[in-house]
């Protein structure tokens, strides 16, 4: 595929090391960072005929809006403002900026890949953008199920998601049913509607994790030969998240689905 210049200028000019330069950017710097190999194995796995450069240039560029996200709220949180949009807008500013008027096929498809990954759901995507945009979407939500494990730990000591300082006299340990049967699935569930207390919200993480195994099983198994994906290391942490926020009989039920899953 003939990539577009003006593409091939943003890339130039936008690397991700150099975008998330800041401190608080370096776990999405290290999620890029997975996401561009991690998008080749998908499109070997599942046999898409692509431009693997120029999949690596729209795995690279994804997620340049949370570069603007974090600047404009100080966090990430989509349900403000989209680093979709943001992603896009980015995009469009620099090809604004730089008086590109020539648009082709890869100038469609990389304008999807950044409003529509995560988002498939949103428009009918054409034949060109479909497996660019399904690719970068798998990749994604695998890196992120995998990788949530190190915040994870990290939120769990400072309640970084307030369900501690909200509702101070709240059993955080408790667990509803639906949040319990649909982890226990593997089955995605809505955060915002379905988790008031840290168990739940721990649980919620655990899901995707779960969810990525199950239906990446080839995907799972190349990444974790071909990656940095240490399964014993992230087992263990697991293992203490469970005990800290589950009660004891469902952390042992817990860690053993998840051992389970990855034994399938």
């Amino acid at each position: 595929m003939k990539i577009n210049e003006s593409i091939l200028m943003y890339h130039k000019m936008n690397r991700y090391d150099q975008i998330f330069s800041k401190k608080e950017l370096m776990g999405k710097r290290n999620h890029i960072k997975n996401i561009i190999p991690l998008a080749n194995i998908i499109a070997n796995t599942l046999h898409y005929d692509i431009d693997s450069n120029f999949l690596a240039i729209c795995s690279e560029h994804h997620d340049d809006g949370r570069v603007d996200q974090y600047e404009l709220l100080g966090n990430f949180n989509d349900t403000i403002i989209s680093h979709n949009v943001l992603s896009i807008n980015r995009f469009n500013k620099f090809l604004s900026e730089h008086e590109f008027h020539e648009f082709d096929t890869s100038i469609q498809i990389f304008r999807d890949v950044l409003l529509y990954h995560g988002r498939t759901w949103l428009t009918t995507l054409s034949e060109e953008s479909n497996p660019y945009v399904e690719i970068v979407t798998i990749a994604d939500n695998f890196e992120n199920a995998f990788s949530c494990i190190s915040y994870l730990l990290k939120e769990v000591e400072t309640d970084a998601k307030g369900y501690r300082k909200k509702n101070p006299c709240a059993d955080q340990k408790a667990v509803s049913d639906y949040v319990w049967k649909h982890f226990c699935e593997g089955k995605k569930f809505n955060k915002l509607e379905y988790c008031t207390t840290y168990a739940e919200y721990i649980l919620f993480a655990t899901t995707l994790f779960i969810n990525c195994i199950t239906n990446y099983e080839s995907v799972a198994k190349l990444a974790f030969s071909q990656l940095d994906y240490n399964i014993p290391s992230i087992l263990e942490s697991y293992h203490t998240i469970f005990q800290q926020t589950l009660s004891p009989k469902m952390e042992k039920e817990a860690y053993q689905i998840l051992v389970n899953t990855l034994k399938n």
